[in-house]
């Protein structure tokens, strides 16, 4: 017999669900790079939770495809972010994204110089941590441009696109330990 299902039984099972808008990111950079972390967790305006796949591989056996399971691949990160009224946010990144490479000099950093872990947190409803995200080794790949009008009256805004060599995910739920810092 299939257990009930109608709004009584969902009503009992579903107990609310996680917001778009209850998340923290606390941008950090390189120690070399002058920066207001706390003003710009302030200045962030939108992301994502980080995204994963595993790619696929294909063997023939007998005629038929046999799929199995393979790498892990991490995609590129987004976060949007509003510019501040002296563009000290926008300074940060181009300033990182010279110390990766500066063009005037043609001078190459080291990637321990370059890479910063970063997290990123799902808050509950209590504004509690739900889930942690440390996306390790990140570095901006791309700063996109603020589109600038003359006909709107907005804050402007930028994306900045962060690639990282892994992430590992911790449930912390209800403000228990977790396992990074």
């Amino acid at each position: 017999m299939a257990p009930a299902f109608n709004i009584d039984s969902y009503r009992a099972n579903f107990q609310g669900g996680a917001r778009q808008y209850l998340f923290y990111f606390k941008p950090a950079f390189p120690t070399s790079i002058p920066s207001n972390t706390e003003k710009a967790t302030y200045l962030v305006r939108t992301t994502n939770l980080p995204e994963t796949s595993t790619d696929e591989i294909t063997t023939q056996w007998q005629g038929f495809d046999f799929k199995m399971a393979g790498k892990y691949t991490y995609s590129d990160w987004t976060v949007t972010f509003n510019i501040d009224r002296d563009a000290a946010i926008q300074q940060m990144f181009h300033d990182w994204m010279s110390l990766i490479h500066d063009p005037t000099t043609n001078i190459y950093s080291a990637p321990s110089l370059y890479f910063v872990d970063q997290q990123l947190e799902l808050l509950d409803l209590d504004s509690l941590p739900i889930l942690k995200y440390k996306l390790i080794g990140a570095w901006p790949k791309n700063i996109a441009t603020a589109t600038l009008d003359y006909s709107s009256n907005d804050v402007i805004q930028f994306d900045v696109t962060y690639t990282y060599l892994y992430h590992v995910i911790d449930k912390a739920k209800y403000g228990g330990t977790t396992t990074f810092v």
